[in-house]
């Protein structure tokens, strides 16, 4: 028999200032900026950006459940957004996933040199 792993505490997205914030505001922004733009309003993607935001970690919006042969303990682990944009979590996770690529695949087969460019204070902010 084995026992469940007790080390595991699903993350609670909704918790979050970002996550209450973009849930509390979201329509406001929404209609402020449809007035700025002629009823325009967003771009259909930013839209989907935020909508996918607040469906992550969320068990409404889909779960998969992992049972043990053994015990048969049931957990459900809800689907993420898989957003690049928005969500810290999701995007996090892509970074580390890049450069972890970057790392054990493409720096070690090329010669790789960094240069670093100073420039004078008053030039900086003319460029």
């Amino acid at each position: 028999m084995c026992s469940p792993s007790t080390t595991y505490e699903p993350r609670q997205p909704a918790t979050g200032v970002l996550h209450q914030v973009v849930r509390d505001h979201f329509e406001t922004f929404r209609a402020q900026a449809a007035d700025l733009r002629d009823g325009e309003g967003l771009p259909g993607f930013v839209e989907q950006e935020f909508h996918k935001f607040l469906q992550c970690g969320a068990l409404g919006a889909g779960f998969a459940r992992f049972r043990c042969v053994g015990c048969g303990f049931d957990r459900l682990v809800p689907f993420s957004c898989k957003s690049r944009a928005l969500c810290p979590s999701c995007g996090g996770r892509r970074m580390t996933e890049r450069a972890a690529h970057l790392v054990d695949h493409v720096f070690p087969r090329v010669p790789v040199r960094q240069w670093g460019l100073s420039l004078p204070y008053r030039l900086r902010y003319r460029l």
